[in-house]
């Protein structure tokens, strides 16, 4: 790599990860909507290709194995089932290639990169529920309309994000790329930062981020420190009571679990078992194929989210949606490369098992597989656990 290229990733790479802070601010309509962080990784991608990459031996990284073979097993989904839908393959695809651009510049996002990242998002979220909060003014990117009718959604801090939960989901991850495994520590070098980051969340009011950040670091000092666990332990219950009670003065009528919207992502899952006992065997194990969801399984009324045929929607929870495409075997594949990880993963590091636990929640509660592809701090995730493990490889040959 010539001089010249290596400083134009130096510059490039930290800013496109800050984009992604911008959401749907940088985001343009190309017959789907994309970032420009991602036209940007695409872009390099290709350069690399053309002038280096097809001069390389290709080879799979043995830590990427199952991601690969969840890769195979998706593409032959959609060659042997005659209703897949083959389009839906590019956002994994270009998620891919957001990998790929991080294991290949993964060491040029420091960490003051991910403090930026932080500023970036933390002031675009004050300055949107500002808006609200003072102007009554709702900041959207999806027309005038898109906010009337959603609950708690209008009233709650989500900076450039069309959903509060992307914009919890973002923070929350690199929130435990900053902390890492020193709370305390951080707090005392950083408590503007720390302090600002918690109240962008409680504003945010995203339970599972929360619950996720709370539970982890609550529990290590629980172990070491009795007084600092319980404390911890003792704010998360507080942040809980003030979030179910916003959320219950924007939800009148409801109470309890339904303020969790349980409803839209449990019974699809209920369907679909249901559905799947009236099918052959083979239907269980497989699936009725990749991108089914939006023809056969709304045809079915198994949604109780989508009731019109669109072969490009998703649901609420990616898991019913995974069950009736992928079967029992293409989910399972699934989360075997995360728990491949979290086995990879050293003990000590126990904010990367955080972070892997919220991937796990986003993929229970969210429609994640179309957003994977902007989920850039995934596969720094990804990359982390990775090279911890290469490090500590080589320190045990020495």
């Amino acid at each position: 790599m010539s001089e010249l290229q290596k400083k134009i990733l130096k510059f490039s790479v930290p800013i496109i990860y800050i984009s992604f802070a911008f959401d749907s601010l940088l985001k343009i309509n190309l017959g789907m909507k994309i970032h420009l962080g991602i036209l940007c990784i695409l872009g390099l991608n290709f350069i690399y290709f053309f002038f280096k990459g097809w001069k390389q031996k290709i080879t799979i990284n043995k830590n990427d194995k199952w991601l690969f073979i969840f890769t195979l097993y998706l593409i032959l989904s959609i060659i042997l089932n005659k209703e897949s839908n083959g389009f839906l393959l590019i956002y994994f695809f270009i998620a891919l290639n957001i990998y790929f651009f991080i294991r290949k510049n993964f060491h040029l996002i420091d960490e003051k990169t991910l403090f930026r990242f932080q500023y970036v998002i933390i002031i675009t979220g004050l300055i949107q529920f500002s808006l609200f909060l003072f102007f009554d003014y709702q900041l959207n990117f999806l027309g005038t309309d898109h906010y009337e009718k959603l609950g708690s959604v209008p009233k709650r801090l989500r900076g450039f994000f069309v959903e509060p939960n992307w914009y919890a989901i973002a923070i929350t991850f690199n929130t435990f790329f900053l902390i890492k495994n020193n709370i305390v520590g951080f707090i005392k070098k950083h408590p503007i930062v720390f302090f600002l980051t918690g109240i962008v969340l409680l504003l945010n009011g995203t339970f599972g981020t929360l619950i996720i950040l709370i539970a982890i670091y609550g529990y290590k000092y629980l172990k070491r420190n009795l007084i600092i666990g319980i404390g911890v332990f003792l704010i998360g219950l507080l942040i809980g009571n003030i979030i179910l009670n916003k959320r219950a003065e924007s939800k009148k009528g409801r109470k309890g679990i339904e303020l969790f919207n349980h409803y839209s992502r449990v019974e699809p899952l209920k369907r679909v078992y249901n559905y799947m006992e009236e099918r052959p065997v083979y239907i269980a194990l497989f699936g009725e194929g990749f991108g089914t969801w939006g023809t056969i399984a709304v045809k079915h009324r198994l949604s109780v989210l989508n009731y019109t045929i669109n072969p490009n929607s998703r649901d609420g929870s990616e898991l019913p949606v995974y069950f009736f495409e992928l079967g029992i075997i293409g989910t399972l594949i699934f989360f075997l490369d995360i728990f491949h990880l979290q086995r990879i993963n050293s003990r000590k590091d126990f904010y990367l098992t955080g972070a892997l636990l919220l991937f796990i929640i986003s993929f229970l509660l969210y429609p994640i597989f179309k957003f994977l592809m902007y989920m850039i701090y995934y596969f720094v995730l990804r990359q982390v656990i990775i090279n911890n493990r290469k490090e500590r490889l080589v320190l045990n040959k020495q």
